[in-house]
């Protein structure tokens, strides 16, 4: 896959990545897209707030916590840069000066290190869906690119709405992102098996979420205006899966809950779809 000017040598990667990545066989890797950061923290829960709610399906709380990016660059970034494969920063923020401050500190503290950022499009719980346009996506992805240079890597991954990602990726397009990614967590309820415990509200991901990514994929692949290259992400966690991403048109995917229920899945897929090429499994009307 090429991702601006750098090109992927596996179209697997992990996203959303533990912290502290233990193991063998993640130098075989598309890239490592971490988890996401914001510019301050976010108090909350940490992998006590991820219900696995059904089979290969999780939801991530809401009130679990985001670290911030000075935490991930003095403790975190280390580990995952020994495997020698491209790191991506995942960033959100609830506007455009956030993505734009957030950018400016990566550029500073570890340009000279990192691939690019991932920029995390989504409606924090305080927002309404309607917050996020086609505007803008296109501001945030702009923002994020004249504060990180031409060089840098800019993949933006949207919300799972098949009915409006199209307008959402051409903002992308417009605002200089490398890729697009489809697609982020959905937004869904969990009731504890205790009658008397209030609901958990966050968002699903893993086997739920996949039916939904591939349409938003479909979507994006199908539409002639549209040129940059898609990551697929939700679900995998078998080649098949990677084979069904790959034939609606993405030219990679991203592992996560995959990677959190069953740590090294993402290196055992890397090894057996180091050979598979978007253009031999692409279905086209």
């Amino acid at each position: 896959m090429q991702l601006g000017s750098l090109t992927l040598k596996n179209p697997v990667c992990v996203a959303s990545c533990p912290w502290h990545l233990d193991g063998s066989g993640y130098e075989q890797l598309g890239a490592i897209f971490t988890r996401t950061v914001t510019m301050e923290p976010k108090p909350g829960r940490y992998e006590e707030g991820i219900w696995q709610v059904a089979d290969q399906t999780l939801l991530n709380a809401t009130n679990m916590r985001t670290e911030n990016a000075e935490i991930l660059v003095s403790e975190y970034l280390p580990n995952l840069l020994r495997y020698g494969v491209p790191v991506l920063v995942s960033i959100t923020a609830p506007g455009i000066p956030g993505f734009r401050k957030i950018a400016r500190f990566l550029k500073r503290e570890v340009g000279h290190l990192i691939a690019g950022v991932e920029v995390y499009i989504a409606a924090f719980d305080s927002a309404k869906g309607a917050d996020i346009t086609p505007r803008f996506v296109r501001e945030a992805t702009e923002a994020v690119r004249n504060e990180l240079g031409e060089d840098a890597a800019v993949v933006v991954k949207l919300p799972p709405w098949p009915e409006h990602i199209r307008g959402l990726a051409l903002g992308a397009q417009e605002g200089g992102a490398s890729a697009l990614a489809a697609t982020n967590i959905m937004k869904g309820l969990h009731l504890p098996d205790d009658a008397t415990a209030g609901p958990v509200i966050g968002g699903l991901s893993g086997e739920a979420l996949r039916p939904v990514a591939l349409r938003c994929v479909y979507e994006l692949a199908h539409d002639e205006r549209i040129t940059l290259p898609i990551f697929g992400t939700g679900g995998v966690f078998a080649a098949s899966h990677v084979i069904d991403y790959l034939r609606v048109g993405a030219s990679a995917v991203q592992i996560a809950s995959g990677e959190w229920l069953e740590p090294g899945v993402s290196a055992r897929l890397a090894a057996e779809c180091a050979n598979f090429q978007p253009e031999t499994t692409l279905w086209r009307n």
